[in-house]
């Protein structure tokens, strides 16, 4: 593991999207994830209560606080400690008006790192809170506080805001994430288009009889020279690479039904159902400290599972 983000940063765009900048007033909550993109929360004025999967009772919130989750992640924001639901606001007014009934002002929105969502959401915790500005890093705190300068000036632009947002993210990261290994492997392989042409194509075809040497060939390279830079960028052998996506599609596969194991072991490039039992049983069952066990679905390869549809004529 690495205690360091920065290789991670440096390999990887994050671009901030607002999608709400305003004040709920009265009777509203707020829950749901953001797609495949990581989400936040900013609380800019106000008091508003937040539930998390670490409690199971509210914790109050207050101008300065931040919320940053994955998009599984089951929170609840509300207007008051007894909301259990997501509720539409009763109205919603901009930051600049006076409105002061029990208004909250918002900054809602996601940040999205292109092919390396999977990535950035798997090292990050299932969220981040921070209640307030007082319980916020101080470099975090000083940024926000920015921000909401900013927010509040009823003729500032989204994308001002958006820039300002960018290295929040950034900080959030830094301060929380412990980076494995085989994540800043991939992301520096996709910065390669030898490597990115490879993985592309080991994705799109992982029915296909790959060898080394066929593997070399679409890369472009010797295969004792392939071999080595793979290993070396990637921080794992071509095979065992190849070996854990197939595992971790055909465990996709599996749970959306309809495949017979003879069909799921032939999308994924096993010729013998046995052994791809054998196989799949020992990746589940398997030694917690395996290769194939860490990464069975979990997202750490260049592209998201989801996005890739095997060529089964391949």
């Amino acid at each position: 593991m690495y205690s360091s983000i920065d290789d991670l940063l440096a390999d990887t765009v994050i671009e901030a999207r607002v999608t709400f900048r305003g004040l709920a007033c009265t009777g509203w909550g707020i829950a749901g994830g953001t797609g495949c993109r990581i989400g936040f929360h900013a609380i800019l004025s106000g008091e508003c209560w937040v539930r998390t999967p670490a409690s199971d009772a509210p914790t109050r919130a207050s101008a300065g606080g931040l919320l940053v989750y994955r998009p599984t992640t089951d929170y609840l924001l509300a207007h008051g400690p007894l909301v259990s639901a997501p509720q539409t606001p009763v109205r919603l007014a901009p930051l600049s008006s006076r409105d002061s009934d029990r208004s909250v002002g918002l900054l809602c929105g996601y940040f999205d790192g292109g092919v390396a969502n999977a990535a950035l959401i798997s090292t990050l915790p299932e969220f981040v809170f921070w209640p307030s500005a007082t319980a916020c890093p101080a470099p975090i705190a000083a940024l926000l506080k920015a921000i909401g300068l900013c927010a509040h000036e009823s003729n500032s632009r989204a994308f001002l805001l958006e820039r300002l947002l960018e290295p929040l993210i950034m900080l959030v990261l830094r301060t929380v994430t412990v980076v494995p290994r085989s994540q800043l492997g991939l992301l520096r392989a996709h910065r390669d288009p030898k490597l990115r042409r490879l993985l592309t194509a080991l994705h799109r075809q992982p029915s296909r009889r790959w060898t080394v040497g066929s593997m070399a060939s679409v890369a472009g390279l010797s295969r004792s020279a392939f071999a080595e830079f793979f290993h070396q960028e990637v921080g794992q052998s071509p095979a065992r690479y190849l070996q854990n996506y197939r595992l971790a599609l055909a465990a996709r596969l599996e749970r959306r039904g309809g495949l017979s194991t003879d069909e799921l072991a032939r999308q994924c490039g096993y010729r013998s159902t046995a052994a791809f039992r054998r196989r799949l049983k020992r990746a589940r069952a398997g030694q917690a400290t395996s290769a194939s066990t860490r990464q069975l679905g979990n997202g750490e390869f260049l592209f998201p599972l989801d996005d890739q549809c095997p060529d089964t004529d391949a």
